[in-house]
């Protein structure tokens, strides 16, 4: 049968806010295919037999839910100060920039909490550098850890 033929042994994707990964378990590869927001398409293949089977547990703070917060503290540092300026008069359209600045980044730091920390399994290679990592980030962890299992024996089976 053909590469492009054969039915994967098993999928999973990652969702977050600026990618989608889909990865596509084969018996001798992981085909990752990842859709950025404003980077476009991207596809990678990993051969099995070039991991080693070690992996490592890694967590990451999400970058964007610090961004958000960062939006959302500055925003309101603004709407503080012309608020104060305004001595209560009205705030005009400056304080109601700066306090919509706070608010999408309110906003935004609710989207991204529920990722706030990512928990990734790095595959290493042979030579001991990161070959594949896989995140738990937009499903269930029992389909995540299903198919880290199922990444794992396919690496031993490719030995």
């Amino acid at each position: 049968m053909a590469m492009s033929e054969e039915e994967p042994i098993a999928t999973y994707t990652e969702r977050l806010i600026e990618v989608s990964r889909r990865f596509s378990l084969y018996k001798d590869r992981v085909v990752v295919k990842a859709r950025w927001l404003l980077k476009g398409r991207h596809e990678v293949t990993v051969l099995l037999n070039t991991l080693s089977g070690e992996q490592n547990p890694i967590t990451i703070r999400y970058r964007m839910f610090r961004y958000a917060g960062w939006v959302m503290a500055i925003g309101a540092l603004c709407f503080a100060m012309v608020y104060y300026n305004a001595k209560g008069g009205p705030i005009g359209i400056l304080g109601y920039l700066t306090l919509s600045l706070a608010a999408l980044g309110a906003a935004f730091t609710a989207t991204t909490y529920p990722n706030r920390y990512i928990r990734f399994t790095r595959f290493m290679t042979k030579s001991g550098r990161p070959g594949l990592d896989v995140g738990f980030a937009g499903n269930s962890a029992d389909a995540y850890k299903e198919f880290v299992e199922k990444v794992k024996r396919q690496i031993k089976k490719a030995q």
